[in-house]
């Protein structure tokens, strides 16, 4: 039994992807700021294999406590507590409650917007990565290594967007800076967690059918559109086949890298 954390796991991908987890056998672990029905009844379906864990990803001391209960959790006799596999899918485009939205141009820049969707879509990140680590350094996977795999490995989602290389469009400020952030952040800890063999690379998941997307009809017409379920099993396909040479790089959703 493989032990996995999905950040993010309350809806939309984060949830398809708990419940393809779940399903092949895998012990789970749903971080979410605020667990949902479906996520209750994921519990239920999968009482001895699944746990919701309460997290608010821009508050530092939740994910501590997160952490700490996960370790307690998956805390097993003769296996020291660990993950294998860590999919951070916790992100933020648009919040009107907050004036959040996608700027398609400088006069709609506003701070505090700004600030929020960098504590979402940066800090979150990087608190989760500071908590979660030692869980993913401290994994041992059952079976041996075949060569260059990881012991464990954190995917963490972005954008094409935050490609810096890729944008010839423009807009969109802080979503794409935030997620340019990320992918830095992922970069720099994808160094310190090699040398434990752990793989943590960014990930953009393409245009998927859930009601981030929705929001954006006119956008998203202009992309095939994933079914959440096919994607997520898609999604965890690409994680099982990276290797150690994948570290520190940026995948789309048919597993093509993407520029910096």
């Amino acid at each position: 039994m493989r032990r996995a954390c999905v950040v993010g796991a309350s809806r939309g991908l984060g949830l398809a992807l708990a419940k393809h987890l779940a399903r092949r056998g895998d012990a789970v672990l749903c971080a979410a700021r605020t667990p949902t029905a479906a996520l209750a009844e994921l519990e239920r379906d999968f009482p001895h294999s699944v746990t919701v864990l309460q997290m608010d990803v821009t508050d530092a001391p939740s994910v501590a406590d997160a952490a700490e209960r996960a370790q307690g959790i998956l805390a097993s006799p003769g296996r020291p507590p660990g993950l294998e596999l860590l999919c951070h899918t916790a992100g933020l485009l648009q919040d009107k409650s907050r004036g959040v939205i996608p700027e398609n141009g400088l006069h709609r820049l506003d701070p505090e917007a700004i600030h929020y969707t960098f504590a979402v879509n940066v800090l979150g990140p990087l608190m989760v990565l500071k908590h979660f680590a030692p869980l993913l350094k401290a994994s041992e996977t059952e079976g041996p290594l075949v060569p260059q795999a990881p012991k464990s490995t954190a995917v963490f989602y972005s954008a094409r967007v935050g490609s810096i290389g890729d944008n010839v469009t423009g807009g969109w400020y802080s979503y794409r800076s935030s997620k340019a952030a990320l992918n830095q952040v992922v970069r720099t800890a994808s160094v310190e967690l090699a040398r434990h063999r752990v793989c943590c690379f960014a990930l953009h998941p393409g245009t998927v059918d859930t009601d981030l997307t929705r929001a954006f009809a006119r956008a998203r017409s202009k992309y095939t559109v994933q079914d959440v379920d096919e994607a997520a099993e898609n999604h965890l396909a690409i994680i099982a086949s990276r290797r150690m040479e994948h570290a520190g790089r940026f995948f789309d959703w048919r597993a093509e890298e993407i520029p910096w």
